[in-house]
């Protein structure tokens, strides 16, 4: 799944979501050598580093429901592509 994150001090990044549950999400982020692990700590998204992350859009193809993966995530805006 295609993912925009925003990152401390407002950078935007592509990532390819490849796990996600309610509390912690695993992505991969182009340039970089490891994986990156987001935990969920209260009603935010916090890295490995303890920066907070927005997640700025979840791309789901082919009938994905991303209810099924993050149930306590709700959008702010819906788009149709």
């Amino acid at each position: 799944m295609h993912t925009v994150l925003i990152l401390a001090g407002g950078r935007r990044v592509e990532a390819l979501l490849l796990s996600a549950s309610p509390d912690c999400l695993r992505v991969a982020i182009p340039g970089r050598g490891d994986l990156v692990d987001l935990h969920r700590l209260g009603g935010d998204w916090i890295s490995e580093r303890g920066d907070r992350v927005e997640i700025a859009a979840l791309i789901a193809v082919d009938g994905v429901s991303l209810a099924r993966f993050l149930p306590r995530t709700h959008a702010r805006a819906m788009a149709a592509v």
